[in-house]
């Protein structure tokens, strides 16, 4: 189903859970299209272990997962390494140039079915997911945009927004998984998170070598 979307906002929260000590936080709004939207993280199921959650009424539900022992390390949202993306049942494949110079070559594509998506950082802050024409249905892009400046306090006081723009005919899915990546760590896609993790997977290598993992 594709259905013409306006654009809409998500506020920040930071609550308390029975089930993890740390809490979570996450964002949440409404599109006047397709109802509540959630973003909520991080779950940590095991040591480690890490996921993120988007639900909502009108759209499908989305996990991201993550693991190894960089997860350990006191992550605030799993990252793209090592992770595992479904909408629904469906896992998606992830791929990636990980010695990519620019924005556009180190986006992160999607495949789900015969759809293909490329994810890319416009800023540190900010990033876009666009879905590629295929089989008569023509593309869309979804821009999300940061505002505020991020703190603990100014993320559970709601004082934190993201703006979602869409160029395009969307389906509730590329809402979804564009409203995903709000809660991914998306540093690797931009240069200097390129860089810094270079060096941490050689890091994790040696660790998970040392430990038989």
């Amino acid at each position: 189903m594709q259905t013409a979307t306006t654009p809409f906002r998500l506020t920040s929260f930071r609550d308390k859970h029975p089930s993890y000590t740390d809490g979570y936080e996450g964002w949440r709004g409404t599109s006047p299209e397709l109802g509540e939207i959630s973003v909520t993280y991080p779950f940590r199921p095991g040591e480690e272990r890490m996921y993120s959650l988007v639900e909502g009424e009108g759209i499908p539900t989305v996990r991201y997962d993550t693991k190894g022992l960089h997860v350990s390390a006191g992550l605030g949202m799993p990252t793209l390494n090592r992770g595992t993306l479904r909408v629904g049942e469906e896992e998606v494949a992830m791929s990636r140039n990980r010695l990519g110079v620019t924005e556009q070559s180190r986006a992160l594509h999607l495949t789900r079915g015969e759809d293909e998506y490329r994810l890319w950082a416009i800023t540190g802050l900010h990033y876009a997911l666009a879905r590629q024409p295929a089989g008569g249905r023509p593309g869309v892009t979804v821009r999300v945009e940061h505002s505020g400046k991020f703190g603990i306090r100014a993320m559970r006081d709601g004082r934190l927004h993201l703006a979602f723009a869409i160029e395009g005919v969307a389906e509730p899915a590329d809402i979804a998984l564009a409203a995903m990546f709000s809660g991914v760590d998306r540093s690797n896609l931009t240069p200097g998170g390129s860089v810094r993790a270079m060096f941490a997977r050689g890091r994790d290598q040696v660790l998970e070598i040392g430990t038989g993992l």
